[in-house]
């Protein structure tokens, strides 16, 4: 039986306690501060398994809402500056619907993320129509911005 050193381990307690102090000093600080969670309590308040993440463009958090997933991204300073929703697109506007139906005759819309910052709110919206899958982003006001086609391959 090896006898232990009395020094090495105080200096592997120190470690320890300093590493332990550097997890809850880096923990801390990635926490979003009051402001932000009540912001994002106040909109969300159904959300459901909340994840907070922080990076240099500020706070992310991603949760679950109504069965869609949802991402928000908040500055350091806590002011909202944009979201992303994830859907199967049943909850389209009208306008929005009335457009895609009319233009496209799609067969089935696969996916819509609707982004939403200060000034605007956009639908991106991937759809199939016969062997072709069309990506189009449209305005909440039904306009189309931007269109791109593509061969499909998943039928």
């Amino acid at each position: 039986m090896q006898s232990i050193n009395p020094k090495k381990t105080i200096v592997m307690k120190k470690i320890i306690s300093y590493a332990a102090c550097l997890l809850i000093v880096t923990s801390v600080a990635a926490a979003p501060s009051s402001k932000i969670l009540q912001a994002f309590n106040a909109t969300f308040p159904n959300a459901k398994n909340v994840k907070w993440a922080d990076d240099k463009a500020g706070y992310f958090v991603s949760f679950y809402q109504n069965e869609n997933f949802e991402k928000v991204l908040y500055s350091k300073e806590g002011d909202f500056v944009c979201s992303w929703k994830y859907s199967d697109g049943k909850d389209l506007p009208t306008n929005i619907l009335l457009t895609l139906n009319k233009k496209y005759d799609a067969d089935k819309i696969l996916g819509v993320t609707e982004v939403t910052t200060q000034n605007s709110l956009a639908y991106e919206i991937k759809i199939t129509k016969g062997d072709k899958m069309y990506a189009v982003t449209m305005m909440s006001d039904g306009t189309i911005s931007k269109e791109q086609k593509f061969d499909y391959q998943n039928q």
